[in-house]
């Protein structure tokens, strides 16, 4: 069982963005996380999301019980890594959304009734 944090490495920067940076109390060993980004070709953010979305079905297993007074909600903590995991899949896409757009050129159907029926369209390529 293994447990390091050092932020300036892709492993300390995955646990710094789960969040999993306590050593008395963390939630993924070293060698989870190296698995993690081997799979993601050490993509810290795509890491972290997979790591995420693992945490919260392992929590989503587990049932909610009381015990000597303090409360255990495994479904809650699956509930908290599941955010998580949308948070940063949303940060990386950045915003980024598929637009619908009407192609109205040379090569389009439409090209015959619009404004460019004959055109000859050139795509530079580097």
């Amino acid at each position: 069982m293994a447990f390091t944090y050092v932020l300036s490495t892709n492993r300390g920067k995955v646990r710094f963005l789960i969040p999993d940076n306590d050593a008395d109390s963390y939630e993924l060993e070293d060698a989870e996380i190296d698995y993690f980004l081997t799979v993601r070709g050490s993509h810290v953010k795509a890491t972290a999301v997979d790591a995420c979305r693992w945490l919260a079905r392992k929590y989503a297993q587990q049932p909610t019980y009381t015990a000597d007074g303090v409360t255990y909600n495994g479904s809650r903590r699956a509930e908290v890594f599941a955010a998580r995991a949308d948070e940063l899949a949303a940060e990386m896409s950045a915003g980024i959304r598929s637009v619908d757009f009407d192609r109205v050129d040379g090569y389009s159907e439409v090209a015959d009734d619009g404004e460019y029926p004959t055109s000859t369209v050139y795509v530079k390529t580097r």
